[in-house]
């Protein structure tokens, strides 16, 4: 075993298969199951032993170039690849390889089918050093806000967008990223193997290579190295039984068996261990000795001005502004239809600075719906939608964060394999760097300091639900829609949010509240605004819609003037 560990060709291999596994990990940490790695792998292998062979060139000047011809080649790939999903991806991406791998058997110029050679060795120094400059390098973009970003997509894109982060373009850039690492592993296998030839980019290549990550961990660098030295090492020594010498003779069946073998650990690890040896839970616990190196690359990042104090406005108000004639928020004619269903039916809704809007109505009424088309996940069929006297109709959601909205989901939607402080620190990126809010004091804020190196699943309802708006505050809004944030919470928490919301409106952000506890919402609202069947039947202070008879008889249910409004049973 020993001996194994120490051969210098199994340890090139080793840097070999690891830098790969990080190339798969930079990918799939988006959710996007990139199966076209071997085509990536053979472009960096041929591209290093061209240049090589006939120019003349030197290894450190062959890898930069082999990567980034790999990563014009991934543009096409990436676009068509963000385009589609599931198992359609995984064929994309495998076709992708095979056509590769064909491309290159047709080329008379690198040896068509017989394969290339001329390449010198590399040695276990040459290896060693570019898997660490590898691994630097993939190590400062995981912990950059692109890293974030990557992360946030794999656990749901809508949230992601939510929070400012343009998803379309941090897919398609972590595919080039990936491309160009795995391309760096395939120059390093051309002058490994001495003699390159299409069979050694097949299929199987590419499943391998997915494989390291998956059963090493996909939420962490830490995972795929685990799983590329693990699966590397592990068929290495069932390949070498026969000559381990503590190896009894009667289990030298195993190197004939070897795949079999292989094929049912693998089977049994992902059935296991689904989320791979190192999962989300245990790469947090992992990494709580380096949180002060992570905070201060954190900060590197998000460097900014004046570290936010709870008591200033929003976006550089350092004090508190009277309302304007004009809204913050103007919604105007705003209608949307699900084929043949009318969910919204010409609504305008104006938010002025500063104002807690109630927005009610019972299950079906459109309340969601508004909020989607305003937010950007549905688009604006019908209307216009004004913030601070700009259009932002035409806006993709992630654009419309960075320009002042944000919002919460009626269904709880966490971002499971980010902890507290990571889903606050998302929110921040869509703010204006030089007036970026301080992660510690909107955890503060919203008394998540106790948690905030947890994972959602550790936590509470309530508490991932204060999350949630914490990490809608930290964008630093002029506009929040908090779609139900009450949900699932008991007396007591709900006073609490209701105080929190209060503070997050003298702070400086407009909210427009959406939720079916009428304590809460009438309780704290400036005005409120009554949806029935898609349309406004309503608008008033609190009080005037508690004793609205109008109001009562399309939702309330029973209830005499100045009694308080009891509420219909919601439909479910």
């Amino acid at each position: 075993m020993i001996g194994i560990l120490s051969n210098e060709s199994f340890l090139i291999l080793l840097a070999i298969n690891t830098i790969a596994a990080i190339g798969m990990n930079l990918v799939y940490v988006t959710g996007q199951l990139n199966l076209g790695q071997a085509a990536f792998l053979a472009v960096g292998a041929y591209t290093t032993a061209v240049l090589e062979v006939e120019f003349g060139m030197g290894l450190w000047l062959t890898l930069p170039i082999a990567a980034v011809i790999a990563a014009l080649i991934a543009v096409p790939v990436a676009i068509g690849a963000n385009r589609v999903r599931g198992v359609y991806l995984i064929m994309g991406t495998l076709a992708v390889a095979e056509v590769v791998r064909v491309a290159i058997s047709n080329v008379e110029f690198l040896g068509g089918i017989q394969g290339y050679s001329g390449q010198t060795p590399v040695s276990l120094l040459e290896a060693a050093v570019t898997l660490v400059l590898v691994l630097l390098i993939a190590t400062a973009i995981m912990a950059s806000p692109f890293g974030l970003e990557m992360r946030s997509i794999f656990d749901d894109e809508d949230a992601a967008a939510a929070s400012g982060v343009n998803t379309r373009l941090v897919k398609i850039s972590s595919v080039l990223v990936s491309a160009a690492v795995v391309a760096v592993a395939g120059g390093l296998l051309a002058k490994f193997l001495l003699f390159i030839a299409p069979r050694d980019f097949g299929i199987a290549v590419s499943f391998t290579i997915a494989l390291y990550t998956l059963i090493g961990g996909v939420h962490s660098l830490l995972g795929a190295v685990v799983g590329a030295v693990g699966i590397t090492y592990l068929l290495e020594v069932m390949r070498n039984i026969e000559d381990l010498e503590w190896v009894p003779t009667q289990l030298h069946w195993i190197d004939t068996w070897r795949l079999v073998i292989y094929g049912v650990l693998v089977m049994v690890a992902m059935w296991r261990l689904p989320e791979g040896i190192i999962s989300r839970q245990v790469g947090v616990r992992l990494n709580r000795p380096f949180r002060p190196i992570r905070d201060a690359l954190a900060r590197l990042y998000l460097r900014s001005g004046p570290a936010f104090v709870p008591g200033i406005g929003s976006r550089g108000t350092e004090t508190p502004a009277e309302p304007r004639n004009e809204p913050v928020l103007a919604a105007t004619d705003i209608s949307y239809r699900f084929g043949g269903l009318l969910a919204v039916d010409d609504v305008s809704l104006d938010v002025y600075d500063r104002e807690l809007v109630a927005l009610i109505g019972a299950n079906g009424a459109g309340k969601s719906t508004l909020i989607n088309v305003i937010a950007g996940l549905y688009p604006c069929q019908e209307g216009d939608i004004v913030l601070s006297g700009e259009s932002v109709r035409g806006l993709k959601a992630y654009q419309r964060t960075v320009k002042g909205i944000s919002r919460t989901f009626q269904t709880l939607r966490p971002l499971v394999h980010l902890t507290a402080a990571e889903s606050v620190r998302l929110g921040t990126i869509a703010e204006p760097r030089s007036e970026r809010l301080s992660v510690d004091d909107v955890l503060e804020l919203f008394g998540l300091q106790d948690v905030k190196d947890q994972l959602p699943p550790q936590l509470t309802l309530s508490v991932q639900r204060r999350i949630a708006v914490a990490r809608a505050y930290a964008s630093s809004p002029k506009v929040m829609f908090l779609d139900e944030p009450s949900a699932g919470m008991n007396v007591e928490e709900r006073v609490e949010l209701g105080a929190l919301i209060e503070q997050v409106r003298e702070l400086g952000s407009s909210v427009v509240l959406v939720d079916h506890n009428l304590d809460l919402a009438l309780g704290i609202a400036d005005r409120v605004v009554v949806l029935d069947q898609g349309s406004v039947i309503a608008v008033g202070t609190p009080k005037e819609i508690a004793t609205s008879e109008l109001v009562q008889a399309a939702y309330l249910g029973p209830g005499s003037a100045g009694e308080p409004p009891v509420p219909k049973p919601m439909i479910p």
